[in-house]
């Protein structure tokens, strides 16, 4: 009799036991609601067990929050839950949650650096998509021992953070998302990109550096080459080559036309004082300017003035390019 009481509370205990093991490892838990495609869950530093669980129940990925809660203490992973954004695909049990989520296995995002973006914006993108830490990124950036693995002479990474669409996780370290972008930088240069720069006078840098005048200056990729070939122009004549990019990138950035108070700021990047080409690049060049900074159009142009359309009128005389500019603005006034 005794056995008999034994079997069946043992049997009671295993049907128990695969109800559990049922519901935990292999019933998804997801509410009507939840849908037919994955969603994201987000978790950011130092977010408890509870509010995880709670972010999972407002996605509707799981069908009470104290069920993922009890689980998750139950196996002793409430403490090994990462940081991380986590594709949640339908029909997830509560294990597979739980184990991807300890596991780290983390989606990352699709993040583009457009052409033509400096330092600064591009930390400020990077921030409000895999908040990036700032005085990290900035450590990374400056780091004067890389810079001097790269041979870089400037102070900084700017012109070597290639645009391009990368796949970033969030909180990844800004000294790995820095490396992405440097290595991308020297993987896609334009083929013979150091030799033609030599046989134009110039340093790699100063030929990266030209690349960015020519990415803030160009809208349209049949100009690129031509606005290369006027300031290396103005370089051989020894003149200064009057920049504007230049002195917008001194002042930190502006949202207004400049002034001529502005043009006489003390900056070495101040090409309206400074002759030849800034200290570093001032913004990071896509791969259309690289090559128009290495394969110059073969014109003597020495001057150009922005039509407002993208387009510019370029000119080989002062007094060509001072008419070329009073019929442009007297065309914009029309508009």
């Amino acid at each position: 009799m005794n056995l008999k009481i034994f079997f069946n509370i043992l049997a009671v205990f295993l049907i128990a036991l695969l109800a559990v093991f049922s519901y935990f490892y292999l019933l998804p838990h997801q509410k009507a609601n939840f849908g037919n495609e994955a969603k994201y869950l987000l978790i950011k530093k130092g977010e408890s067990v509870n509010l995880i669980g709670a972010n999972l129940d407002s996605l509707g990925a799981i069908s009470s929050k104290a069920d993922f809660v009890f689980f998750a203490k139950l196996l002793h992973k409430s403490s090994h839950l990462r940081v991380g954004r986590y594709s949640i695909k339908p029909n997830s049990s509560l294990a597979t949650i739980i184990g991807m989520i300890e596991r780290g296995e983390s989606t990352p995002y699709n993040v583009t650096i457009p052409e033509g973006f400096n330092m600064g914006q591009i930390s400020n993108l990077l921030e409000t998509t895999i908040d990036i830490d700032l005085p990290q990124f900035r450590d990374a950036v400056t780091d004067r021992h890389y810079l001097d693995s790269l041979s870089i002479t400037a102070g900084n990474l700017e012109g070597y953070l290639a645009p391009s669409t990368y796949n970033l996780y969030y909180d990844e370290s800004p000294r790995r998302v820095v490396n992405k972008m440097v290595s991308h930088f020297f993987q896609s240069l334009p083929e013979s990109f150091e030799a033609k720069a030599r046989r134009l006078g110039l340093t790699m840098h100063q030929a990266v550096t030209l690349a960015s005048l020519v990415e803030k200056e160009a809208r349209l990729d049949s100009e690129r080459p031509i606005i290369a070939a006027v300031y290396l122009n103005r370089m051989r004549k020894g003149w200064l080559l009057q920049c504007d990019p230049t002195v917008i990138y001194a002042l930190g950035g502006l949202n207004r036309p400049l002034t001529r108070g502005d043009l006489e700021i003390d900056s070495p990047y101040n090409t309206y004082r400074n002759y030849g080409l800034p200290p570093g690049p001032i913004t990071n060049p896509g791969v259309k300017a690289l090559e128009a900074a290495v394969n110059p159009a073969p014109v003597g142009y020495l001057y150009f003035v922005a039509r407002g359309d993208g387009s510019h009128v370029f000119s080989f005389t002062l007094d060509d390019h001072n008419t070329a500019t009073a019929r442009v603005k007297r065309n914009n006034g029309k508009r």
